[in-house]
């Protein structure tokens, strides 16, 4: 009786423990607030050769069947989508952005996509926040590959 009583006392903590624990305070591997505002979001991950090739290979599983190997918009989805009538995915290496420009805006759209055409990667297996950073990185980095100007800039 007693080892009973000892341990739902001690399962009883752990779980009160295990609720203060998870409060709703946000760190910094948490990713921005949901409430703030994407032009003001800086990226805290660095643009290190080690983070593009990790943007890269997220953008080869994550990204290239609708936005192309190159960024382009010309990926196998994205064709089929096409000719269904749906919009184009977006060329990541123009001149214009239609969803913001700022590392922020870029992370709040790969994080809670853009309505049926792109969803949103926010709380698929394996991707956090240091992810989705990885994939700015590497969306920017786009555009030098194809020998063009930065068009987008972090505030």
């Amino acid at each position: 009786m007693r080892r009973a009583l000892f341990e739902s006392v001690v399962c009883l903590a752990l779980m009160v423990w295990l609720a203060a624990c998870s409060s709703g305070h946000s760190s910094p591997s948490d990713g921005p607030s949901l409430k703030a505002n994407p032009k003001t979001i800086k990226n805290p991950v660095a643009s290190t050769p080690e983070s593009l090739a990790t943007g890269k290979r997220l953008y080869a599983r994550l990204c290239a069947d609708c936005h192309g190997a190159t960024g382009r918009g010309d990926g196998e989805k994205a064709k089929k989508l096409a000719a269904a009538g749906e919009p184009k995915a977006p060329d990541l290496v123009d001149d214009k952005w239609d969803h913001g420009s700022t590392d922020g805006e870029i992370f709040v759209d790969i994080r809670d996509g853009l309505g049926s055409t792109m969803t949103g990667l926010n709380g698929k297996p394996g991707i956090g926040p240091e992810e989705i950073w990885h994939l700015v990185n590497y969306v920017r980095s786009l555009v030098q590959l194809h020998g063009m100007r930065p068009i987008i800039s972090s505030p």
